[in-house]
Order: C-alpha cells, then structure tokens, then sequence
C-alpha cells in the first residue's frame, strides 16, 4: 500500500513541477513580446522568429503534460496587439 501512495505522490509532485515549469515558460513568452513591442515601436519594425521559436518550445512541453497551448503569432496578430494596447494606454 505504501507504494501506492509513494507512486501517486510522485504523479503529483511530478504535475506541479510540470505547472511551475509551464508558468516560467509563459513568463518568458511575456517577455518576449513586451520586447518585441518595445522595438515595434522604437523602429516600426518586428522579427516574429524568436517568440514563435519559443511558442513552439512551449507548446511542445504543454502537450507532453497536458497544459493549454499558445497560438504562433503572426504579424497582423502582433499589430493587432500592439494597437490595442496603445489604445488603452
């Protein structure tokens, strides 16, 4: 019986590791795109490549461990995002 619930608390610890490590992840997505804002705005021009590199890392360790997926972004998603937060700014 002790094994059983050795086991389980492996499997738990095991979820919570993966939710801290998705949550630093994310974290860093966030930073990402507040950096890539920074440069739109400062040049008018943004390289996408590096955030959606880093979307394609995450997603690929949110599917082994069942957490939610984030979308690539593309240009007129940034734009989108860039103008609406100027907006409400």
């Amino acid at each position: 019986m002790t094994s059983v619930h050795l086991e389980i608390s492996k499997k738990v610890q095991e979820k919570v590791d993966a939710i801290a490590k998705y949550r630093e992840m994310d974290n860093k997505r966030e930073e990402i795109i507040a950096n890539l804002v920074d440069e739109y705005q400062k040049t008018g021009k943004v390289d996408l490549t590096s955030l959606n590199q880093w979307t394609e890392l995450m997603n690929s360790f949110a599917q082994k461990n069942a957490m939610p997926i984030r979308k690539t972004v593309s240009l007129d998603m940034f734009i989108e995002y860039v103008n609406t937060n100027l907006d409400t700014k």
